[in-house]
């Protein structure tokens, strides 16, 4: 057990934390909001999931782009013109691929962060979730999600409860 004040280990039966004098088992303030807790980490899951999609769709994309067909055609669409076979936009692959790589990085950033409870990772989830909320289907019901959970003023105050040491569920540094 953890002293909820400052982090110091406990012994077994101690009434008082020997560091700070904070009585064992009193917390700074009562715990009055579940949502976070009951939610971050399926948030967290659903981050990472949503990582791997967009390295899935970011891989169809650039194939496409790049005018290989996925259904054995090796660069034949079956129509008269296709605008990007032959090198008429190159510099879109890259960019394509680039904001792709960004976003699912930010993605596996935000997952991690968010199951190992870092003070930080509520922001980056609030930010990321609004950068994404105008992907559609996916990352829009991920983004509404994330901000159901984290956005509103008590989220933030149940999340410094979660991220202090001695919470319950919470792993000692």
């Amino acid at each position: 057990m953890y002293c909820t004040a400052c982090g110091q280990q406990l012994v077994q039966g101690a009434v008082v934390c020997p560091r700070c004098g904070r009585p064992a088992g009193v917390t700074p303030f009562p715990v009055i909001y579940k949502r976070v807790h009951r939610h971050v980490q399926t948030l967290g899951v659903l981050w990472l999931v949503f990582a791997g999609w967009t390295v899935l769709q970011g891989l169809i994309v650039v194939l496409v782009l790049s005018g290989v067909s996925l259904w054995g055609m090796h660069g034949h669409t079956g129509m008269m013109f296709w605008p990007f076979r032959g090198g008429h936009v190159p510099w879109l692959v890259p960019v394509v691929a680039l904001i792709l790589g960004v976003r699912a990085i930010l993605s596996v950033v935000t997952g991690i962060a968010l199951m190992q409870r870092k003070p930080w990772a509520r922001v980056l989830a609030i930010v990321a979730a609004i950068l994404t909320i105008l992907k559609p289907i996916t990352g829009t019901a991920l983004a509404i999600y994330t901000l159901w959970v984290l956005a509103p003023r008590l989220s933030g105050q149940e999340w410094e409860q979660m991220t202090t040491p001695g919470f319950p569920g919470m792993m000692p540094s």
